[in-house]
């Protein structure tokens, strides 16, 4: 199945997303991501997505799906998820657009830890080759699946998600993610991952 195919069942209110005040900052998280090609678009099929959560609750907005190839996003590009449910493989979301194909990978993330307030999801096959060699912390499944979800909270079973918070997508090439307590802490896994990547000479 292509990237960017929503696998999950939705429930979707197509109504305009609700104001969030972390628009601004994650939108020139997108934009400076976006201008190093590690959110995009590849064959007609776009990559990469975002998400923050919505003050202290579960819900999150985030990129709505198939929104990689715009350089710029506005409000009515974010989705908001209010619920979602890992048993039943299920979201529930409101905005103009649906929501991006990884929406529950993302829910699985803030699940796990309540201090994690921002998600990153990007693409570089550089990175992704360079993280398996140096045998970073992976996923396996198949992208947007329940065996994807499964898998991440599986990662976190014994391990602190502040000081592991990034991984690999084995099963979804070129696929990472990173997050943190807030957007700084989440742009700085990734560099931190294309420093090493840079100073090993790949």
């Amino acid at each position: 199945m292509l990237d960017g195919v929503i696998k999950y069942s939705i429930e979707h209110q197509r109504e305009g997303t609700p104001l969030f005040s972390g628009y601004e900052q994650l939108e020139a998280l997108r934009t400076r991501l976006f201008t190093l090609g590690l959110i995009g678009e590849k064959d007609g099929i776009g990559y990469g997505n975002l998400s923050m959560r919505n003050d202290n609750s579960k819900s999150f907005f985030i990129t709505a799906t198939q929104t990689g190839r715009k350089q710029i996003l506005s409000r009515e590009y974010y989705t908001y998820i209010s619920d979602y449910d890992f048993s039943t493989f299920k979201v529930i979301s409101q905005g103009t657009h649906k929501p991006s194909s990884e929406a529950l990978s993302h829910a699985m993330i803030y699940a796990i830890d309540d201090r994690i307030t921002t998600v990153i999801h990007i693409h570089s096959l550089a990175l992704w080759k360079f993280m398996q060699i140096k045998n970073t912390l992976a996923t396996t499944a198949e992208y947007g699946t329940a065996e994807m979800v499964e898998e991440i909270a599986g990662l976190y079973t014994n391990l602190d998600p502040m000081i592991n918070n990034a991984f690999v997508m084995k099963g979804h090439e070129e696929g990472i993610i990173t997050f943190g307590r807030n957007v700084e802490e989440a742009e700085l896994a990734l560099y931190t991952i294309m420093q090493a990547y840079l100073q090993e000479g790949f």
